[in-house]
């Protein structure tokens, strides 16, 4: 996760990317999706002049749902207080 303080305040930024090693089409707009859908119910807690780029590792479609929010959530709260 890549997570850097803009001087811009026009809402926290996300993105996600996701390499053919992850798997075909179908597996990788899964995980994507589910990463957004992460990121969407973070943005409270989130400052808005914050840019954060998460990258799917291979082996990611295998977590489940559950521990992929809570492992997530742990990375974005560590993001958000180290910087």
């Amino acid at each position: 996760m890549l997570y850097r303080v803009t001087g811009e305040a026009d809402g926290p930024r996300f993105g996600v990317v996701v390499s053919k090693q992850v798997g075909g089409a179908v597996v990788r707009n899964r995980i994507r999706r589910r990463i957004q859908a992460i990121c969407a119910g973070s943005l409270a807690s989130i400052p808005s002049t914050d840019l954060i780029v998460v990258r799917v590792l291979p082996g990611a479609h295998e977590v489940s749902w559950d521990t992929l929010r809570a492992e997530m959530g742990d990375g974005l709260r560590r993001a958000v207080t180290a910087s």
